[in-house]
């Protein structure tokens, strides 16, 4: 009998690759209790990723359906963010956004390693910190906030917000829970609200008045946009440094490789989000009727597309279940494929490159210095700490 896909189930959150293995081995169109189905295998989630038979939306039982967007602010921001949409409307904004993002990064690149520098020095004396919340999420934290334009003091509250936005991916467990979110994703629109006005009043050198110009986008959208980037890029890039350490800490061998051989950095960052990816799996819809595997999914019947097991997959990736540094045939699914494959990618792994060389020379005799725990947010895999000890480094970085 295969295994069970039960997103909230303990002992999946704590580990969901024997789960995801199983599923691909006995039952690779998953029927999971709940009415869903769930694909695991890299042929079927790449090939679902580009196929147009599965739409973008939310289902239309989901709180953030569009149906709900006078009653909701949720449903109301997820109508307005590339994750959720289609074609037309989709091309658009990605077009739009993805020009002013590219154009900005290249015109202003964030010093990524000066950034993580700063956030470690004051922590090295220390002997022991928690990777997420000492360095990981401040780091993050400051990278999108400079590259968006968040004035330093402001970012402590809307990351806070950032928490809520998650939500908007997974099922939303009460109406208290609801009306939370609500609230703070109204205060979070209605800080970039401001802040755009302000921008088009004076523009700085940073995106979001770069945004600000763009003929193709309405208020609304950018906005929200600015909420996505910013969630985006502090939950998903903190936990993915986070994940990327406790890989290398579970792996010794390839610890002292990368240590020694910075040339390994850039293949060593797809492999480790290929190997324990933050985002687990994401959602579609079938549009129509499809047929796979001997089953059928009806229109309308939500497919949950598993990235994380998509990596693992053996028919793709050999030694799937193995840590290399050095693999060099990687096309992983951390960051999606395709139209929808996550527009900032290319700066995710050059965050992480940084964060992690930065931590590598400055932190001697790095060991876990704790238990862990793991977030059981549907969809993700989150450290909710990672307690290290270490020896200070006589590298690079002296006290400030």
């Amino acid at each position: 009998m295969a295994a069970a896909f039960d997103p909230r189930d303990p002992d999946f959150v704590r580990d969901p690759y024997p789960t995801y293995a199983a599923l691909r081995r006995d039952d690779p169109l998953h029927r999971a209790p709940f009415g869903y189905f769930v694909l695991t295998r890299y042929a079927d989630v790449a090939a679902a990723l580009r196929d147009p038979a599965f739409r973008n939306g939310p289902s239309r039982h989901a709180v953030v359906n569009e149906r709900n967007r006078g009653r909701y602010v949720c449903a109301d921001v997820a109508a307005n963010v590339l994750p959720f949409l289609d074609p037309p409307r989709h091309t658009r904004l990605r077009k739009e956004i993805g020009r002013a993002f590219q154009a900005h990064l290249a015109r202003h690149p964030p010093d990524l390693r000066a950034l993580a520098e700063e956030r470690l020095r004051p922590l090295l004396e220390r002997g022991e910190l928690d990777l997420v919340g000492d360095f990981a999420t401040p780091f993050s934290v400051a990278v999108i906030g400079r590259v968006l334009g968040v004035p330093e003091e402001d970012a402590p509250r809307l990351e806070a917000w950032s928490e809520a936005f998650f939500y908007l991916f997974a099922p939303i467990p009460s109406e208290e829970v609801l009306a939370r979110v609500d609230r703070e994703l109204a205060a979070f629109r209605g800080y970039f609200a401001s802040l755009l006005e302000e921008r088009r009043r004076a523009p700085r050198a940073d995106l979001i008045s770069v945004l600000a110009r763009a003929d193709g986008l309405g208020d609304a959208e950018v906005a929200d946009t600015c909420m996505l980037l910013f969630a985006d890029g502090v939950e998903n890039v903190d936990r993915g440094i986070a994940n990327a350490v406790l890989a290398l800490l579970e792996h010794e061998d390839e610890l002292r490789r990368l240590r020694a051989d910075p040339r390994l950095d850039e293949p060593a960052v797809h492999e480790l989000l290929r190997y324990d990816s933050p985002a687990q799996f994401i959602g579609r819809i079938a549009r129509e009727e499809l047929r796979l595997h001997g089953a059928t999914i009806r229109a309308e019947q939500p497919v949950f597309l598993v990235l994380a097991s998509a990596n693992r997959d053996a028919e793709r990736f050999e030694d799937p279940d193995a840590l290399h540094l050095d693999r060099a045939d990687n096309p992983h699914l951390a960051f999606g494929q395709g139209r929808h494959g996550c527009l900032g990618g290319g700066l995710v792994a050059a965050e992480m490159r940084a964060a992690i060389r930065a931590i590598l020379e400055n932190l001697d005799e790095l060991r876990l210095a704790g238990p862990l725990r793991w977030v059981a947010r549907p969809g993700h895999r989150w450290l909710e700490a990672l307690p290290v000890r270490f020896a200070p480094s006589c590298g690079k970085m002296g006290p400030s």
